[in-house]
């Protein structure tokens, strides 16, 4: 008995067909389809060719008297109270001096928090969280044609707020008059935890009149904070804008262990930190390992040089205060600027331990 032959699974004549002949009827049905197929087309290009007038002229009988009083525009809802008497926004925890002299609250405050702050600060959420975000209150002030938001920030702690507004200061020359500032059509402030931001409509000066008695009536209401200890020795001790100081409550310098840190440019790209910690000289530690990886130490000093950019940091402490400076031109400037920090932190009368109790 002779073995199974293997049958192919597949067309083995590839293209060729297995039907010797088509019948007639098909031949005809292919053809009508055919021609059916090339009328359906030559009526769609000539339809398209040829469009009816009808679809681009409005019907007589809409254009009435009536058709004219339609309204584009629907004015908000008011806002309910009784008969003979009117029920003002609620302004929060704005103070009343807010409104008046011609200007009233657009709507009753509107309140954000972690949840749904990207609501209102669509993009930047991370940036104010990043500061500790607690709340943000929103409030809208009308006069005319004129408009001014403010937007009201409780970022937790007079650091967060401090530092959020330094970092949102991009121009050099800003002038501050104590923690708060103006633009042409802005103010900006920080009172306690608070970070105030308003926004002005225009180049006004009715705008900047406003601000300026906004700015005021929230200094007054919202409770003050003691100022931090770093802006003390850096604003105070290095005599720099209080703009400059950046403050970082983790991840400064892209180093994860460094939390709790405050910077401060001094020139050019150069850089000065300061963190008061129980833990400085292992902080110091971290931060000499982290300079290291980038560069070689520099004998007889605190100093590494970043052999990726040739600039010099270097880390010291001086009591219970980690200090520093990053991306130095040179090692005597780099020495220049620890010397400097260590006179003073040697200087303040700053009482040990945090005044805010962490």
């Amino acid at each position: 008995m002779s073995a199974p032959q293997p049958e192919p699974v597949f067309n083995t004549f590839k293209r060729k067909l297995y039907r010797p002949f088509y019948s007639l009827l098909e031949f005809q049905m292919g053809l009508v389809c055919l021609v059916a197929l090339s009328a359906v087309l030559a009526w769609v290009l000539h339809r398209g060719a040829h469009p009816d007038p009808s679809l681009f002229r409005s019907d007589d009988k809409l254009l009435t008297a009536k058709g004219t009083n339609f309204a584009i525009y629907k004015r908000p809802v008011e806002l309910w109270g009784e008969a003979g008497k009117t029920t003002p926004p609620s302004l929060g925890p704005f103070p009343a001096e807010i409104v008046g002299d011609g200007w009233t609250a657009t709507a009753p405050v509107a309140e954000f928090d972690e949840s749904n702050l990207y609501v209102k600060i669509d993009g930047r959420e991370a940036f104010y969280k990043s500061f500790g975000f607690k709340r943000l209150y929103f409030l809208s002030l009308m006069s005319d044609k004129l408009s001014i938001d403010i937007e009201l920030f409780d970022l937790g702690a007079i650091e967060n707020a401090l530092g959020a507004m330094g970092a949102e200061v991009t121009k050099p020359d800003v002038q501050f008059d104590g923690f708060a500032y103006t633009t042409a059509n802005a103010g900006f402030l920080v009172q306690g935890r608070y970070y105030a931001r308003l926004i002005g409509s225009d180049d006004n000066e009715a705008i900047r009149q406003k601000i300026a008695t906004l700015k005021t009536a929230l200094v007054a209401k919202l409770p003050a904070g003691t100022v931090p200890w770093a802006y003390a020795l850096l604003a105070g001790g290095l005599h720099v804008s209080p703009a400059k100081v950046q403050y970082y409550p983790k991840d400064a310098f892209s180093f994860d262990f460094a939390t709790d840190v405050y910077s401060v440019k001094v020139g050019g790209d150069t850089e000065v930190f300061i963190s008061r910690r129980p833990d400085a000289v292992a902080m110091a530690g971290k931060f000499a390992e982290a300079f290291a990886a980038y560069g070689k130490a520099v004998p007889g000093t605190p100093l590494f040089r970043n052999e990726y950019i040739g600039a010099f940091d270097g880390v010291a402490t001086e009591g219970e205060y980690v200090i520093g400076v990053r991306l130095a031109p040179n090692a005597d400037a780099a020495l220049k600027w620890i010397n400097t920090l260590r006179e003073v932190v040697s200087k303040s009368n700053i009482p040990e331990g945090r005044e805010d109790g962490r």
